[in-house]
């Protein structure tokens, strides 16, 4: 049997400072800006970021100016996220707190951006607020109940 992925705390990064080259030159050609500009938008953005990374993921964590917080998370080595939802159980809970809550849009058409292999939460930093969506209390199994049709889950 094949052993389970230990999870490995999220630890702050200064590695990717300062801006990559490739990052300004992406910036001026999305956004039509010569490169002044494109450093300053991307500096201005990333005074509001941190950035964390275990083993597996990188994860930029962006303070709004709405109070939010979004995540922004990608696996290291860029290849596609096969998610597993108890990782980002883990990120949010590190980085937003264990009692707050974040949800993933899934937006209109109009509002998509499917850029790269990245996934969004949006959180509140507020352990009182909740979404009026979702269940209200606590239900969590870790045994595997094979035996039970619809209710298979894995252990810890």
């Amino acid at each position: 049997m094949k052993p389970r992925y230990k999870w490995m705390p999220l630890v702050r990064s200064e590695e990717f400072k300062p801006i990559r080259i490739e990052i300004v030159q992406w910036c001026m050609k999305s956004y039509n800006l010569d490169e002044a500009a494109a450093r300053k938008f991307l500096e201005d953005d990333a005074a509001k970021c941190e950035t964390w990374i275990n083993d597996l993921y990188q994860v930029q964590k962006r303070y709004l100016d709405n109070g939010m917080i979004h995540l922004n998370i990608r696996r290291r080595d860029g290849a596609a996220v096969l998610r597993d939802w108890r990782h980002f159980q883990y990120i949010k809970n590190q980085l937003i707190g264990e009692e707050c809550e974040a949800v993933e849009l899934y937006p209109a058409e109009s509002r998509k951006v499917d850029s790269s292999n990245k996934y969004h939460l949006y959180g509140v930093p507020d352990s009182e607020f909740r979404f009026p969506i979702g269940w209200q209390q606590r239900d969590v199994e870790y045994t595997e109940n094979r035996d039970v049709p619809g209710m298979r889950q894995r252990p810890l």
